[in-house]
């Protein structure tokens, strides 16, 4: 597996030496706000699965990020990591006009694999269409 690389600040787990929607991901990162900052992102331990980007549809586009937390020391003691430290998988998807909007629940895939298998084979496409019915 390569060395994870970084897009305008943003950490990519294993980004291909060429990938044809680089702009897109820039365009993604460059419209999303706060989402992809470097404080958020390392604050969360994001990073961002460089070849899950998938359309759901025109102008809309799903995509796989990974988090993992370390223990906190606050003043009463020491808050334990979430999930004991272990790196988890979230699917979100973004459009133009609505920034990022979480597919599954924050964390909810122990795997990549289980993941990609949820962003693939459909239940976040119907997740978002819910989404987008309610607003």
């Amino acid at each position: 597996m390569r060395a994870a690389g970084n897009l305008a600040g943003v950490e990519f787990i294993s980004p291909p030496r060429y990938h044809n929607r680089f702009n897109l991901w820039a365009e993604i990162i460059t419209e999303s706000g706060y989402f992809f900052t470097k404080t958020a992102m390392r604050y969360f331990g994001s990073r961002i699965v460089w070849d899950s980007l998938t359309r759901v549809e025109q102008g809309v586009f799903a995509f796989i990020t990974s988090e993992q937390s370390k223990p906190v020391r606050t003043s009463s003691g020491i808050v334990p990591a979430a999930w004991d430290g272990a790196r988890r998988y979230t699917v979100r998807a973004w459009n133009k006009n609505h920034g990022i909007i979480p597919l599954s629940e924050f964390g909810e895939f122990a795997t990549l694999k289980q993941a990609k298998a949820y962003l693939l084979r459909g239940p976040s496409f119907a997740k978002y269409q819910a989404i987008k019915a309610a607003n």
